[in-house]
C-alpha cells in the first residue's frame, strides 16, 4: 500500500465501533475488545516498496485462545481482509532480480492496493516482500 492506501485503510478501521489503532515499533496493533490484529505497514525506502500485512494469532501453540473475544476478532480480521481484497489486485508476477536470465512466475497470493499499483506502474519503484530480498513483484 502507498500512503493514500494506508490512509483509506486507517479511516475504515477507525470507522468501526470498538476499534482503535496502537502504534508499535515493528508493527501496529488493531485493537478490538481484549484482542488485536497485527498491522505491518508497507514501507517505501530507497526505491523499494515492501509489502505490508495484517495477521492474527488468536490461539497459542497448545490450542488455547489468546483472548476471550477471539471469535469477534477473527470475524473482524475476515472483514478487513475482504475490504482490502476489494480494493486490490492479485494478478501479479515475480522474478529474481539477481539472475541474468529472468524468468517470470505467476503469483496470486499477494494483493496490491490500487494506489500502490499506480505507483509501481508509473515509476521505477520495485515491490518486494522484504527490502533485502531478491524477488521482485509487479502487476501482470
Amino acid at each position: 500500500m502507498n500512503q493514500d492506501d494506508h490512509a483509506a485503510f486507517d479511516n475504515h478501521l477507525l470507522s468501526i465501533d470498538g476499534v482503535s489503532l496502537k502504534q508499535g515499533k515493528l508493527f501496529d496493533e488493531i485493537l478490538f475488545d481484549d484482542g488485536f490484529i497485527q498491522y505491518q505497514r508497507s514501507i517505501l525506502e530507497d526505491g523499494i516498496l515492501t509489502s505490508g500485512r495484517i495477521a492474527i494469532a488468536s490461539t497459542a501453540l497448545d490450542g488455547s485462545y489468546n483472548f476471550s473475544s477471539h471469535q469477534a476478532v477473527e470475524a473482524l480480521y475476515k472483514k478487513l481482509r475482504s475490504w482490502l481484497k476489494k480494493r486490490s489486485i492479485n494478478t501479479m508476477v515475480c522474478y529474481n532480480d539477481n539472475l541474468e536470465k529472468q524468468t517470470v512466475q505467476a503469483v496470486n497470493n499477494l494483493w496490491l492496493a490500487t494506489g500502490a499499483e499506480a505507483m509501481v506502474n508509473e515509476s521505477a519503484i520495485k515491490l518486494k516482500q522484504f527490502k533485502s530480498g531478491n524477488v521482485v513483484f509487479k502487476p501482470a
